[in-house]
């Protein structure tokens, strides 16, 4: 008895130490977790020292390198003489940017013998719906009277020239001395600076009736045409757009091509709502005179869009 009792002892003496020594390794596996926990109170937050110690520190995301825009080419303007201007009070010729000149269909529409209140509004809606331009021959004292239509078709990117101030008949503009065109010319550009602030590089007589000699002596380019669908005569859309798109009197639409129309006539106002989207699908870009004199001039060609009896470029040049 007395020796089972001493074995007794001895088994639970083993296992009380087997219970402490367990109960000890909890309480420091404890401690250890706690001491690589984080502890957060309200919006600080308490990182143990080992822990900030051990953290490696965050390296900032390189920026990515900013990549350069490249500018834009621009076609500088040729050294024409009737495209520099005088001043700062001239309106400057419009640049080749986005043109190729070598190998794009290019033409150039040109209306004369507005502003009209009206139809000219119309028109201009037709050319911004389109994304293109013209030139328009203004006579001086229309424009007088109508001075924001042509503003707007100036400042639409559209470029303006004058038709003389009080548009003559062709038998009197002919008879006219050159002093007498030339105040023409002037007193229209002063209608035209007026309303736009600046003066014009060229100009189109009535009638195309300037000899040679004469335009010479004004010392201003006269811009004639390439193709007159005369829809001064007709007076009717369907007429006017075969005229313009298959060709009339001689005159054919094609590269390089300068077209003379009016933009006082309502049936001339509806034919080029046809004509001008189905010349762009013909794949042909719109241009000005002042750009049109410079890709003549690259192309290495005569200026033969002035025609008649008007000087060309080189011939003016040669004669100073």
């Amino acid at each position: 008895m007395k020796r089972t009792g001493k074995l007794i002892c001895i088994i639970l003496a083993a296992v009380l130490c087997v219970v402490c020594a367990c109960g000890c390794g909890m309480i420091a596996g404890e401690k250890t977790a706690a001491a690589a926990t984080t502890i957060t109170s309200g919006e600080d937050e308490v990182v143990p020292e080992e822990t900030q110690a051990a953290a490696p520190e965050q390296s900032a995301a390189p920026e990515p390198a900013a990549t350069a825009t490249p500018e834009p080419t621009q076609q500088a303007v040729t050294e024409i003489k009737q495209l520099q201007p005088k001043s700062d009070k001239f309106m400057q010729p419009k640049s080749l940017e986005g043109i190729d000149p070598l190998n794009d269909k290019v033409i150039a529409l040109t209306f004369d013998d507005g502003p009209n209140p009206v139809k000219t509004p119309e028109l201009l809606d037709i050319l911004e719906e389109n994304d293109v331009v013209a030139t328009f021959f203004v006579v001086g004292n229309l424009v007088e009277q109508f001075p924001d239509v042509v503003k707007r078709a100036y400042e639409d990117g559209n470029e303006i020239a004058t038709h003389s101030y009080t548009h003559p008949e062709a038998a009197e503009w002919k008879g006219l001395s050159v002093e007498g065109q030339l105040a023409q010319y002037t007193q229209a550009n002063d209608a035209i600076e007026a309303a736009t602030g600046l003066r014009t590089l060229f100009d189109r007589p009535p009638g195309g009736n300037t000899p040679e000699e004469k335009a010479e002596q004004i010392g201003r380019e006269q811009i004639l045409w390439s193709v007159d669908p005369e829809d001064w005569k007709y007076k009717d859309a369907d007429t006017v757009y075969e005229h313009v798109m298959n060709g009339w009197n001689g005159g054919v639409v094609q590269d390089g091509a300068v077209v003379l129309s009016h933009e006082i006539y309502q049936s001339t106002v509806d034919a080029y709502g046809r004509i001008i989207p189905e010349l762009k699908e013909k794949g042909y870009k719109f241009v000005t005179i002042s750009q049109m004199m410079q890709i003549a001039e690259i192309r290495g060609g005569e200026l033969t869009y002035l025609f008649r009896s008007a000087p060309t470029a080189k011939a003016a040049a040669e004669s100073e």
